[in-house]
């Protein structure tokens, strides 16, 4: 590890969950992470990358995938054998609150030298909170920061001032919290670039395979992310990443799109080596109908095999369904709708389609090659009652009928939970679109995480349902729709009982929760702990089986002899030395550093 320049770690959404009884319920069901949302950001990579391609070696940790996967395995050992430059942590979203902090702390305690910097739209948000930790020294503010930790890095080794660097918040000699400029937003996204063989080339040069694994099952389906904006021009009410939040929060007043061709080659990238399905983020119609031709086309060009899925915040119309099956052979699509509801749907940002729109956009899909239709709904959202969230079933029994029972389609539910996201309009002004915010500051949600349930954990109350009945109606709601995949055949016969057996059980286990807290206190968590192994089995699909999920994937022998080219390329660079080139690689500056980590340089 001497020849590390940067270590970015990936904490577990709380650190010691593996000895705590927590019922998270079903706030990841929806996503290929557990409840320990042990998937890093996608800025990893790209940090990573950028970094590297300017002469700093970095290292990738997934803590969380580790801790998860191996009940042994000793975080306090793993960091004290580290020895960086410096240590990189996310706080990307919310939920890594105290997880994140926690492994800050032993990074201290263990390197009390070694500077430790935090980034993420979550770290963004709180930055001046956040520096005044102990364990914290820096926070890199906005949604595009390679630039600007790479200048932060040189700093730290002697090459200029802290001072100097854009987006900065950090720690001067007398403890003082000094805010720079966030004056790096760069108008597009062409100067980075998604590259999955930096994950694997660096696998191969550190002999670390789970360390590098984005989330636990990830070798088992290996899904991968292509982005293609940061930035978005919609404004849900409860969205961290929303128009609003990137504009008042993150720097941010204009969409930074990458260059489609750019895209396509980094998707070019991943099917080189990687047979999973690839998922592009972040609806690519709003950079315009020239911008679209240019991308699937290119698609097309480069005889893309790979499951492609896109996810779109407006409802397609036929024709873009046309021109998608023309030049794709397998393709998906991702709509969010949050509710049946119009008026609902409204409150909540998205006025800017119907569900009649988006029924004649599922129905046309489904004509035109689409292989599979996720439709995902949501509740605790602004103005929806519980009485609207049970008539989702019925509603997608409707669909069902009005789409000839395709089982292409398969609706989900799920609540929005535990949090508000920070910088979201419902967070900075709760009261206007329908809640009561329960925690404020990064400190009050870090111990809000600690609680036994996602029924004392959620940050939140909404006007219009308490927190019981959204659960309650979010279980039964549940249910249903999972019924109504059954009758249709979008899930297994012998699956559909398994899950609904799994949601009765998790309604189960939160009475047997609220039971023991309002029980004898000197009881507590003794009692916890004997229910800790039903909570832990009930903590993970539950309104859903995770493998719903999955796209198809299909390994071809190119990929293997791939893989091996490049297990073959990166040994060889490693025995020549030829790998890097052009970085000062002395001691850091004491004089680049504040004075808590100051004293002496850590190479000496």
């Amino acid at each position: 590890m001497s020849n590390t320049d940067l270590v970015l770690l990936h904490a577990p959404s709380v650190y010691d969950f593996r000895e705590r009884s927590i019922m998270f319920g079903p706030v990841s069901d929806m996503v290929p992470s557990t409840p320990v949302f042990e998937m890093y950001p996608l800025g990893f990579t790209t940090m990573a990358e950028y970094l590297e391609r300017h002469g700093l070696n970095v290292r990738i940790v997934n803590l969380a995938v580790l801790m998860l996967n191996r009940p042994d395995f000793d975080v306090e050992k793993a960091i004290r054998e580290m020895d960086p430059t410096a240590f990189g942590i996310d706080l990307h979203w919310l939920p890594h609150a105290h997880g994140s902090i926690e492994i800050a702390r032993i990074c201290k305690k263990h390197h009390p030298d070694t500077p430790v910097i935090f980034g993420g739209l979550t770290s963004s948000y709180f930055h001046e909170e956040l520096c005044s930790y102990d364990a914290v020294d820096y926070v890199l503010r906005g949604d595009s920061t390679e630039e600007p930790f790479r200048q932060l890095m040189l700093a730290l080794r002697g090459h200029g001032s802290v001072a100097d660097v854009p987006n900065l918040t950090w720690k001067g000699p007398d403890g003082s919290i000094n805010v720079n400029d966030l004056s790096w937003v760069p108008g597009d996204m062409n100067d980075i670039s998604l590259d999955y063989s930096f994950n694997m080339r660096a696998v191969i040069r550190y002999r670390d395979m789970m360390g590098f694994v984005p989330f636990k099952d990830w070798l088992k389906y290996p899904v991968c992310a292509s982005l293609t904006c940061r930035g978005c021009t919609h404004n849900c009410v409860t969205c961290g990443g929303s128009a609003y939040a990137f504009r008042e929060h993150f720097g941010r007043d204009r969409i930074a799109f990458r260059d489609p061709e750019l895209l396509v080659h980094d998707i070019q990238h991943i099917q080189r080596y990687i047979p999973g399905p690839v998922f592009v983020l972040n609806d690519f119609m709003q950079a315009g109908p020239d911008y679209v031709e240019t991308f699937v086309k290119g698609l097309s060009r480069i005889k893309l095999r790979n499951p492609i899925g896109f996810e779109f915040f407006t409802p397609p119309k036929e024709e873009m369904y046309e021109f998608l099956d023309a030049h794709l052979p397998d393709y998906s699509v991702e709509i969010s709708v949050e509710s049946h509801d119009d008026a609902v749907r409204t409150a909540f940002g998205k006025k800017h389609y119907t569900t009649e729109q988006v029924e004649e956009s599922i129905r046309a899909a489904l004509r035109h090659g689409c292989k599979r239709f996720d439709l995902y709904f949501m509740t605790g959202i602004p103005g929806q009652t519980a009485a609207s969230v049970l008539e989702t079933p019925d509603y997608v029994r409707g669909l069902y009928e009005r789409t000839g029972d395709d089982p292409r389609l398969l609706p989900f539910i799920s609540p929005m939970a535990p949090f508000l996201d920070p910088g979201s309009m419902a967070f900075d002004d709760p009261g206007t679109h329908g809640y009561k915010l329960l925690a404020h500051t990064l400190e009050e949600h870090r111990q809000l995480l600690l609680e036994p349930s996602w029924r004392y954990i959620m940050n939140y109350e909404s006007d219009a349902m308490s927190k019981g009945e959204l659960i309650d109606a979010t279980y039964q709601a549940a249910i249903g729709v999972n019924r109504a995949k059954a009758d249709v055949g979008a899930i297994s016969a012998d699956q559909a009982p398994q899950t609904e057996a799994r949601i009765a059980q998790a309604t189960l286990a939160m009475e047997r929760i609220d039971e023991i807290v309002a029980g004898d206190p000197a009881h507590r968590d003794a009692a916890l702990a004997d229910f800790r192994g039903e909570i832990d089995r009930l903590n993970e699909s539950t309104v859903c089986e995770k493998t719903e999920l999955n796209w198809p994937a299909y390994t071809r022998p190119r990929h293997l002899f791939n893989v091996i080219a490049l297990f073959f390329s990166e040994n060889w660079a490693l025995l020549t030395g030829r790998r890097r080139h052009g970085v000062h690689r002395g001691p850091v500056s004491p004089s680049a550093q504040p004075v808590a980590y100051g004293q002496r340089s850590p190479r000496q």
